[in-house]
């Protein structure tokens, strides 16, 4: 039983836009400035705060919206990570942010004395956007770098005011927040901090993109089932990261300076108000890849970190109840009926050109759309083959009557998650220079955890201690640049004249002994006039377990 029911924002079916795009639109910037200062400013215990619905995410481990609220048995928040309802879980949460949102732009465009139906409309028209970071890592201005930012006044005049986008301030500070150093005593959100917790994040944003980018594409090309596509357990015969690995990494680019920011924990990441457009697109690549995989939705698993809603080790399916979120006070939403967001009032662009379309004919659209966003992408007037041939398999694919192979090659690390006391990311890099690290031509990529603390204060962290996960960090590119070919023994040369290396970042100065480094090769196979490329299953994986060097951070 819920006191608030998750029901999305009204006036009917709307499109989320990308954030790239939002910020050009005036009165929803200006709409979203508002009600976002409003719900920041309510007080911390109401249920419709921002503190309050960011804090379902993790602490301070309350139930949410109940009439007599108790604490989580599990050290825990709501939130579904490690399992197979991560993206379903939060769709419905989201909508409920964005309903939230509404109703406090209803109530910002009433205060308007000029273009009062425009207001009203644009209120009604308005969504939560979201932030493609697999085509733009690097948001707007206006997400990570301006203080104060320009919205119409409700006399039509325009007027600078602090920007409610850039953190959340407490106020006040929590005190479930008393036992974890630097968030028990910021008043701010902070992303991205260096030991003196100043903020600089654009450029680390701009060495990830092109890594971001392939990661999105093999994400949604390259898993066809429900378990290899919804979350980062490890699982046999996988390629590619899941939804929740690549998800995983946005939170580590966002929050992980020299010292971890708020969106590198569970426990405080949805405090940030980016949380809110990275998840609305984690929800987007969960529409895209069901259209790709009209057939397949939740399959059964196991909830392996424990929640506040659902117990550690208990076996979640597409009916599970996903606490705290109702449809009406007393009937919980579950997964079976979420692969519709219209029912939530929204859409994506993607999506404009398709509705009434068959099955066949969305899939193949977004399937194109994928190779055209995602995809390789193919300098212009480039003579390359190697280049040629991994757009041909990782983008837009050219017309061809022959049979085409090549190797996609990965870093493919295996760790238990648990094993340290807190998040951990691993960043791979080029040393044969002996140069900067975080320069261009050196940096190759990051595989990032994204969890709760310590064992000796977490019951999952305690019952999971030895579950397992997985990422990727692609080397494709680099190899077509460099070597100009994916053939085994000429990638195997290249790494090593290149020195792949990599370092573990942590708070802690212990090693993590269950890590498993190395290099694979899965031979692909495109038939003639194919566009999406399978395994090629008459050729064996290459693993190369000899070339990757762990030099201390």
């Amino acid at each position: 039983m819920s006191l608030v029911a998750t029901v999305g924002p009204t006036g009917g079916i709307k499109n989320r836009l990308d954030i790239v795009d939002f910020v050009k639109d005036e009165k929803f910037l200006t709409l979203y400035v508002r009600a976002l200062q409003a719900i920041q400013a309510r007080d911390q215990h109401s249920w419709v705060s921002f503190f309050q619905v960011a804090g379902i995410h993790g602490l301070p481990f309350t139930e949410w919206a109940k009439e007599q609220p108790s604490l989580s048995p599990y050290q825990a928040g709501y939130c579904t990570h490690g399992q197979p309802l991560f993206p379903t879980w939060h769709r419905p949460y989201v909508a409920l942010y964005e309903q939230t949102i509404q109703e406090a732009a209803n109530e910002a465009a009433k205060k308007f004395t000029v273009d009062k139906e425009a207001w009203a409309q644009a209120a009604q028209d308005l969504r939560q956007p979201y932030w493609d970071w697999g085509f733009q890592l690097v948001p707007p201005d206006e997400v990570i770098k301006n203080e104060q930012i320009r919205i119409v006044d409700y006399d039509g005049k325009k007027i600078s005011v602090p920007n409610p986008i850039l953190h959340y301030t407490f106020h006040p500070i929590d005190p479930s927040f008393a036992r974890y150093a630097n968030f028990n005593t910021w008043k701010t959100t902070v992303r991205n901090p260096d030991r003196n917790k100043r903020e600089d994040i654009s450029g680390k944003m701009s060495l990830e993109a092109d890594q971001v980018r392939e990661k999105t594409y093999n994400m949604l090309k390259f898993n066809e089932n429900w378990d290899l596509f919804s979350n980062h357990a490890e699982f046999d015969d996988q390629h590619a990261n899941s939804l929740e690995a690549v998800h995983d990494d946005i939170h580590g680019i966002v929050g992980y300076g020299q010292i971890r920011g708020h969106m590198t924990h569970p426990y405080f990441a949805a405090f940030d108000p980016i949380f809110w457009m990275h998840h609305s697109n984690v929800d987007r690549l969960l529409s895209l890849w069901s259209a790709m995989n009209p057939d397949v939705w939740v399959t059964p698993g196991n909830d392996r970190d424990g929640t506040m809603g659902i117990a550690p080790n208990t076996e979640v399916n597409k009916d599970t109840p996903l606490e705290p979120f109702y449809n009406s006070k007393d009937q919980a939403w579950t997964s079976a009926n979420l692969a519709d967001t219209s029912q939530f009032g929204y859409s994506y662009p993607d999506f404009d050109d398709l509705i009434g379309g068959s099955k066949e004919l969305i899939r193949d659209a977004i399937e194109n759309l994928v190779d055209e966003r995602y995809g390789a992408r193919r300098p212009r007037g480039a003579t390359d083959s190697a280049l040629n041939l991994l757009s041909n398999f990782k983008g837009v694919t050219d017309d061809h009557d022959d049979e085409l192979k090549m190797y996609d090659w990965t870093i493919h690390a295996t760790f238990r998650k648990f094993e340290l006391d807190d998040s951990f990311a691993l960043l791979f890099y080029f040393g044969a220079d002996g140069g900067n690290i975080y320069q261009s031509q050196n940096y190759v990529g990051t595989i990032n955890t994204f969890r709760g603390s310590t064992p000796e204060t977490c019951t999952n962290c305690q019952n999971n201690e030895n579950c397992v996960q997985e990422g990727f960090v692609h080397l494709n590119h680099y190899i077509a640049r460099d070597k100009g070919s994916f053939e085994p023994e000429a990638v195997k040369e290249y790494l090593k004249e290149k020195k792949l290396s990599y370092k573990l970042f942590t708070d802690e100065e212990k090693p993590l002994t269950s890590l498993k480094v190395r290099v694979e090769g899965r031979p692909l196979l495109l038939g003639p006039g194919e566009t999406r490329p399978t395994f090629d299953k008459s050729q064996s994986i290459v693993t190369f377990d000899d070339v990757v060097t762990f030099v201390s951070a």
